[in-house]
C-alpha cells in the first residue's frame, strides 16, 4: 500500500520548515524533534505519514500528554487530555494498536479585543489551543506526526475539542 500525497504536498514550498510559520521569530516548537518532513495537511495543518501506513486500520490510544503552554490551570489540562482520549477512542480500526504522544505546544485565550480585525475579528477573538501528535506502533517506531493548530468558541476546551476532532476525522481517512 502506497501513501499518496497531493503533487503540491510533495514541493519543497509545502514543507513546514520552508513555510513563513516555521521561519517566524514566534514559532513555539512542541514535541516533535524534527519538523523536515511534515507537510501542509487537507484538513491539519501539517502531516506526515510513514509510506504505507493506513491510520484508518488502527485502534489509537493516548500515550504520553503534556503541555508546553503556561496558559492552562491543572485542571484545565485534565479535561484537555479526556478530550484527546475520547476522539482518539474513537479510532478503531483491526489491524492492531498505536500510540498517540500529544503536547499543547499554543494556547490563546478568547478575546473580546480581537473583535475589530477587519474580516477576521470574529474568529481571531475566539480561544485557540495547537497540539503536536507523535503517533508510533507497538514497535516503538514513529509512523505519523501532526501539528494543528485550531480555534473555536470562547473556552480553551472549544478550541481543544476542535484540534482533536480534526486530527481524529484526518486519522479516519487516512
Amino acid at each position: 500500500m502506497f501513501l499518496i500525497l497531493p503533487l503540491d504536498a510533495l514541493s519543497e514550498s509545502a514543507l513546514l520548515v520552508n513555510s513563513k510559520e516555521y521561519k517566524d521569530k514566534d514559532f513555539i516548537k512542541g514535541c516533535i524533534s524534527d519538523y523536515s518532513d511534515l507537510v501542509e495537511g487537507n484538513d491539519v495543518n501539517w502531516v506526515w505519514i510513514a509510506p504505507g501506513v493506513k491510520l484508518a486500520d488502527f485502534r489509537v490510544t493516548l500515550g504520553k500528554f503534556e503541555n508546553k503552554s503556561d496558559e492552562l490551570r491543572s485542571s484545565q489540562v485534565g479535561e484537555i487530555k479526556s478530550i484527546f482520549q475520547e476522539f482518539l477512542g474513537k479510532l478503531n480500526g483491526e489491524k492492531g494498536f498505536l500510540t498517540a504522544d500529544v503536547c499543547i505546544y499554543e494556547v490563546q485565550k478568547f478575546s473580546q479585543g480581537k473583535a475589530w480585525i477587519p474580516f477576521a475579528g470574529g474568529h481571531q477573538m475566539q480561544a485557540g489551543v495547537g497540539a503536536e501528535a507523535i503517533v508510533k506502533g507497538g514497535d516503538g517506531k514513529t509512523v505519523a506526526k501532526f501539528r494543528h493548530f485550531a480555534r473555536e468558541g470562547a473556552r480553551i476546551e472549544d478550541a481543544a475539542q476542535e484540534v482533536a476532532e480534526d486530527l481524529m476525522k484526518y486519522m479516519k481517512k487516512n
